[in-house]
């Protein structure tokens, strides 16, 4: 069984050969940037969404010990 590159030849592909252009291939490198910065986005909207939840609990808190005493 030979392994053929994308071009047309009647060359045999070599496995250090594959392993050449498997590593010089960047194709998939933007999508692991764009993934990359969606998983940061997500990381400062929790901690928005974690900050803001805290201080609206403690806001209900303070307002329920106000109207007890």
């Amino acid at each position: 069984m030979t392994f053929m590159t994308g071009k047309l030849s009647a060359q045999p592909c070599r496995l250090p050969d594959r392993i050449a252009d498997f590593c010089d291939d960047e194709s998939g490198s933007t999508a692991i940037e764009y993934s990359l910065i969606v998983a940061l986005i997500f990381l400062v909207i929790a901690a928005a969404v974690t900050n803001f939840a805290n201080t609206t609990s403690d806001m209900y808190d303070d307002i329920s010990t106000n109207l007890v005493n």
